[in-house]
């Protein structure tokens, strides 16, 4: 955590004493984290080494890694992004006409949105759909993979890059840290 929010790394060495990440803030030498990858328990970490928004870290104590690369989780589930929860008002479009929604999360991968119940009937699964974030216009190419109720889910064209999905949650300051993380993908938190 820098500046007393939980931010995300992409990390490009994990082992089983520590990892090598590059992160969206600028971590602190002797800074004491909080890292949640996919697959493992919360791990309690000490930045050892900086290099501009890269680190090394070693963790307080070893772990297993095994299920950071698994396709499966413990459970049988398919393993997929982390979701960070946001709520912020976004642009839809679907077939040429744009709808008011609500992001309600967002991962590399895709997101989930609400809108209100007599829109419900415009969306269905497979249609191509371009999602526009606020404040700056960031214009996301997707489809539809889901609906219940009022939500549905997209599935996005390409990944989002770490910088792009930094952007949305740092315009969002409500956002929330996801449980449980990807494969790679990683969130912060420090004390």
């Amino acid at each position: 955590m820098h500046a007393d929010r939980g931010s995300i790394c992409l990390v490009h060495d994990i082992s089983t004493v520590g990892l090598k990440a590059r992160f969206t803030t600028l971590p602190a030498l002797g800074e004491t984290l909080e890292i949640k990858v996919r697959g493992m328990p919360l791990l309690r970490a000490t930045v050892r080494w900086v290099d501009g928004f890269h680190a090394g870290v070693d963790f307080d104590e070893p772990h297993v890694i095994d299920p950071v690369f698994a396709t499966r989780d413990a459970a049988g589930m398919i393993a997929r992004s982390p979701r960070f929860v946001v709520s912020a008002p976004v642009r839809l479009n679907v077939e040429g006409y744009w709808y008011a929604a609500r992001l309600v999360d967002i991962s590399t991968g895709g997101a989930k949105l609400e809108v209100a119940p007599s829109l419900c009937r415009h969306f269905s699964q497979g249609q191509a759909a371009q999602l526009v974030v606020d404040p700056g216009g960031l214009a996301i190419f997707a489809a539809i993979c889901w609906r219940r109720g009022n939500r549905f889910g997209l599935r996005f064209v390409a990944p989002l890059s770490l910088v792009t999905l930094s952007r949305v949650l740092e315009s969002n300051p409500d956002c929330q840290v996801p449980i449980p993380p990807p494969r790679g993908l990683a969130t912060t938190t420090g004390d």
